[in-house]
């Protein structure tokens, strides 16, 4: 019985960590949604809509509401890893490229430079390559993925596992 109610308290743990970071990744997606809307009016919507869905995905972590919920939030956070990764490939690998911000010359990649997500209009040095080019959110959404995937195979061997004795409790009534 003991195991049983530590098992419930670490999957609620796990539960409320991984609704912890995808919220968090979530607010961080809203705030970057303004000034991403202002320069790629489709890169500012994925932004908004993805951002409202990972606030939203809390609700269905710590509910549990389902192995289809939990499919749904792995795959629709992995295809949002994806998506950046596939458009900053050239950051992770060290090459040149890339997305060129609206209205800049691709040839000159530093002046003009639009700032970051606090608002810090002054480039300091190249920009990151490697896994320092990784920003905190992908991080976020990774663990996310990882935990979130953990919780669910708990708790369907926790579903697994209570059906099968409940069977053996009919059969010896």
């Amino acid at each position: 019985m003991s195991q049983s109610i530590l098992a419930d308290k670490k999957m609620l743990l796990l539960s409320f960590v991984a609704a912890g970071l995808t919220v968090a990744a979530g607010i961080i997606h809203l705030q970057m949604a303004p000034m991403a809307l202002s320069h790629e009016i489709g890169e500012g919507i994925l932004f908004l809509v993805g951002g409202v869905l990972q606030v939203f995905w809390a609700v269905p972590v710590i509910r549990r509401w389902g192995r289809v919920w939990q499919i749904i939030g792995i795959v629709g956070t992995a295809v949002f890893s994806i998506i950046w990764f596939a458009t900053h490939t050239h950051n992770l690998l060290g090459g040149a490229g890339g997305h060129v911000p609206v209205g800049m010359p691709p040839g000159n990649m530093t002046q003009g430079f639009h700032g970051n997500i606090t608002g810090d209009n002054f480039p300091r040095g190249p920009p990151p390559t490697g896994i320092k080019s990784i920003p905190q959110i992908e991080y976020f959404q990774m663990a996310f993925i990882v935990l979130y995937a953990s919780l669910s195979k708990m708790i369907s061997n926790k579903k697994k596992q209570t059906g099968m004795h409940d069977r053996k409790d009919k059969k010896t009534e």
